[in-house]
């Protein structure tokens, strides 16, 4: 396609680090028609280019940065590029999502996407920059953390104001849930253990430098759109409050309605009589005693990232971000843990070794539970005492995990396949969704959040569809499943297009204002009917990806615990009683759980149609 595609640099960089070199191809003007950017445009060549039999650690498994149309223009609030991959925590699609300036960058290095294949014989690392890839030798950054060596590399590059992506020890070995950070290990591509693909790939890092502008349709348009979401945001009382203090000040107003999980999502309070614990860790609350200010991804006037300081054992460098909501959650009230200065520095350890920190905080708040239910022992965790609250083991326990040293090589795996190696019971402890730790919001609050943590193609995944509702409406089943599918529908459209998940959870614009930036930028002019519809068709391929992939219907399902047990929410979530409902409107086969053929063929995946249910 023409370079000159409005909203679009117009090319991928293909990279096959076995034989050490890159090409450049032109994006089809087909693959972002349909399928829009971020994992859109890599879920289709992930489908296309990885069949069944590659594993996710395997040279020919693909790993794909991809931005969207929004991502790199004067678009607020769409600073976004996704990662895509095979995944090794789940074995289905695999897909995490980052902010800040690497992506944004990189489109304006010439490129709407970076496609890796192979695996180098000894540690790389890239340097995009307008145009033209260099790989270059990483033996001296190998071993460094994320932060090191993002640091590390741009000042031998001499290139100071470039972005680097790298990854941490975690992403070295393997650990089944690493990530990819980025902006000096603050902001992290967290889920599915795309940092271990990368690790497996013997690549170290990405750096990207662009000075190209990417084209817009109609700039009067985007500059009004964008005008008004700005106004918005420095007017709204609630979205000045969360500039103030970022996703923990959700804390103590979803822990209110029984959203949050505690002590690996089994009981419903946190730290005594009167739960203290969100206290000491919400914002407002103890979350003010760290924080020392705030700053912006991309073009963002929302500047939701938290600067955080930390005095004493726990200290750490100055001018780095603190923890999200989730985290907060994860290593925090499900981990039984109220200290927030604990909290932040296990945060930045995330970022340093580049682990996800909602699947590490689950990971060891199952470990816990096991501990204290006696399936495990201070002899099996090399004399750790890991009762639920106690930060030094918690810390310790996390660099073991990183490093695969000792019962952290088998936490490495996940909670699925370490349940599965300690045995005796200790699956029912183990809370995923096809492998994958869920996110911190709690399906017996919100019924419809059953539903999409069931059927997303990552797993328990907050950023496929996320319900948080107040009222006691929540608890129905009631048109719930046609409310998970219409938000995972139009979730998968802003994301594939590079808006941030807070633009339109927070309220900062309004589905009509992404729209009109949307048609702005491209030159289109959809409505919110053909943008569902875009949403689905990405949704449904994801689908299909993890069909070929081995998915069944039994996949489509949450843990036991939130099916038969109640906390703080005092109900159970009923995802049998929405499940048949949500795979008629999909359209899906209700014994196999597959999109059927008219369904596909309503989508344009004609070809898919063929893989799944072979030619008519």
């Amino acid at each position: 396609m023409s370079r000159k595609r409005y909203g679009y640099a117009g090319q991928i960089l293909m990279v096959d680090l076995t034989r050490g070199k890159s090409t450049v191809k032109p994006l089809n003007r087909e693959l972002a028609s349909n399928y829009i950017g971020g994992y859109g445009i890599g879920g289709r060549i992930l489908y296309d280019e990885v069949p069944p039999w590659v594993s996710s650690l395997d040279p020919a498994n693909k790993l794909i940065f991809a931005t969207g149309p929004a991502t790199g223009g004067t678009t607020p609030v769409a600073g976004r590029h996704t990662v895509i991959t095979k995944s090794p925590l789940t074995g289905f699609f695999g897909n995490a999502n980052s902010g800040g300036f690497w992506g944004a960058e990189l489109k304006m290095a010439g490129y709407d996407a970076i496609v890796v294949t192979g695996r180098s014989p000894k540690p790389v690392f890239l340097f995009v920059k307008d145009g033209k890839c260099e790989i270059l030798n990483a033996d001296a950054y190998w071993g460094k953390d994320a932060r090191e060596a993002d640091r590390s590399i741009r000042k031998d590059l001499n290139e100071n104001e470039a972005k680097a992506a790298t990854i941490g020890i975690a992403g070295e070995n393997l650990v089944r849930f690493a990530g990819i950070v980025n902006d000096e290990a603050n902001r992290i591509a967290a889920r599915c253990g795309v940092g271990a693909v990368m690790g497996f790939k013997k690549l170290k890092g990405i750096v990207v430098r662009g000075s190209e502008r990417v084209p817009v349709a109609d700039p009067e348009g985007l500059k009004k759109v964008s005008l008004d979401i700005i106004k918005h945001i420095k007017t709204d009382n609630f979205l000045q409050t969360f500039t103030k203090g970022g996703t923990p000040g959700l804390f103590e107003m979803v822990w209110q309605i029984g959203d949050v999980p505690a002590y690996n999502w089994s009981r419903g309070d946190f730290g005594g009589s009167g739960d203290p614990g969100v206290e000491k860790i919400a914002y407002p609350g103890g979350f003010e005693k760290v924080l020392s200010g705030n700053r912006a991804c991309h073009v963002c006037p929302i500047a939701c990232r938290r600067i955080v300081t930390v005095q004493g054992p726990c200290a750490f460098e100055e001018n780095v971000e603190g923890p999200e909501y989730e985290t907060l959650a994860a290593f925090g009230s499900n981990c039984g843990m109220d200290n927030v200065e604990i909290l932040s520095k296990l945060n930045d350890l995330c970022n340093l070794y580049g682990i996800d920190a909602i699947s590490a905080g689950s990971t060891i708040a199952f470990a816990m539970e096991c501990f204290e239910k006696g399936l495990i022992d201070r002899g099996d965790m090399d004399g750790l005492d890991l009762q639920f609250g106690n930060g030094e083991a918690m810390i310790t326990i996390l660099e073991k995990i990183a490093r695969r040293d000792g019962f952290g090589n088998i936490l490495a795996e996940g909670t699925r396949r370490a349940s599965k190696i300690i045995g005796q019971g200790s699956e029912a402890y183990a809370m995923h969704v096809k492998g994958m730790e869920i996110a911190m919001h709690d399906p017996r609050a919100c019924q419809g959040s059953g539903v999409l943590y069931a059927t997303a193609s990552t797993g328990g995944s907050h950023t496929e569809g996320l319900l948080i509702e107040t009222s006691n409406e929540r608890f129905s089943t009631v048109g719930k499943a046609a409310q998970a599918k219409k938000v995972a529908d139009w979730t998968a459209f802003y994301n594939a297009s590079g808006f941030c998940h807070f633009g339109p959870e927070m309220n900062a614009y309004s589905a009509d204002n992404i729209i009109n930036a949307f048609n702005a930028i491209t030159g289109l002019s959809i409505d919110y009917n053909e943008a569902l519809k875009a949403g689905e068709r990405i949704f449904n391929l994801k689908r299909a990806f993890n069909i070929r992939h081995g998915l069944t219907r039994k996949d489509d399902t949450i843990p036991e615990r939130l099916l038969k047990e109640t906390t703080k929410s005092g109900v159970v979530n009923n995802l049998n009683a929405m499940l048949p409902e949500y795979y008629r409107l999909r359209g899906w086969d209700e014994y196999t759980a597959k999109p059927t053929p008219e369904k596909l063929s309503d989508l344009k995946l004609d070809d898919v149609s063929v893989d799944l249910w072979g030619k008519s």
